[in-house]
């Protein structure tokens, strides 16, 4: 049996495109487990998990491997019918390649922004001591206009020269840069020897059970200067 398995039955494409119904099938892949310690592992209701395994089962992603008895009714434990699967875009009804992980990142980005949110509310009444925060219009030291957030009374220059606002385990930043394609790569690398090293603390961390949940949300991308015009960036506006 071949280590992948391509798909493209339409009824499991549809299956392997949602997210909760993946996790399940990932709870089978390579091992043989019942729907309710799969339901414990995945911390998801249990009707849930029995939904989506009948679903993979007739989808033909899910085996029976046996009824184990027992009083009441036997336990039924099932298998992935392949270690892995691959669903090829032509197979699946998105409208482009980059849409296949949409879903995927729009959920990750929207547990970012809320949990970025929450921990600055905490981190502001924390630490405002009784100062107010509101939105700031204003002319930089090098001549451009520039709109943001801050303290009342805060120097009035820009978070990324300074940062005045509340002090945590809490870092948001989003910014438009100019950069030479070399300059850009020379990030890129670093980037991504950022992420490895960090993947590598994570999976020591998992297999000690130590280490405390974050999210890190990193990119870089080029952009054309019709979608830079888009950002609005009043701070780039030139010195009159």
């Amino acid at each position: 049996m071949s280590s992948v398995q391509n798909v493209t039955d339409l009824a499991a494409v549809r299956l392997l495109m949602r997210g909760q119904a993946r996790r399940v099938l990932g709870a089978f892949l390579e091992r043989e487990n019942s729907v309710s310690l799969a339901a414990r592992e995945l911390e998801l209701d249990l009707r849930a998990v029995h939904r989506h395994v009948l679903a993979l089962l007739n989808a033909g992603l899910l085996r029976l491997v046996r009824e184990e008895k027992r009083a009441g009714r036997p336990v039924k434990v099932y298998t992935a019918v392949a270690p892995a699967f691959f669903v090829p875009f032509s197979a699946t009804e998105a409208a482009g390649v980059a849409d296949l992980s949409a879903d995927r990142m729009a959920r990750f980005d929207d547990l970012f922004d809320r949990a970025s949110r929450r921990k600055f509310e905490a981190l502001y009444h924390e630490q405002s001591g009784g100062r107010e925060w509101g939105l700031r219009l204003y002319r930089g030291p090098e001549g451009q206009v520039s709109t943001d957030t801050a303290y009342a009374g805060a120097e009035l220059v820009d978070a990324g020269v300074r940062w005045q606002g509340p002090v945590g385990l809490l870092l948001g930043a989003r910014l438009a840069v100019r950069l030479t394609e070399a300059e850009a790569k020379e990030v890129q690398v670093e980037l991504i020897r950022l992420i490895m090293r960090l993947h590598e603390a994570t999976l020591v961390h998992e297999a000690q059970g130590t280490g405390e949940p974050f999210l890190l949300r990193l990119g870089l991308v080029g952009v054309t200067g019709a979608e830079e015009a888009e950002l609005q960036l009043a701070r780039r506006s030139p010195s009159h």
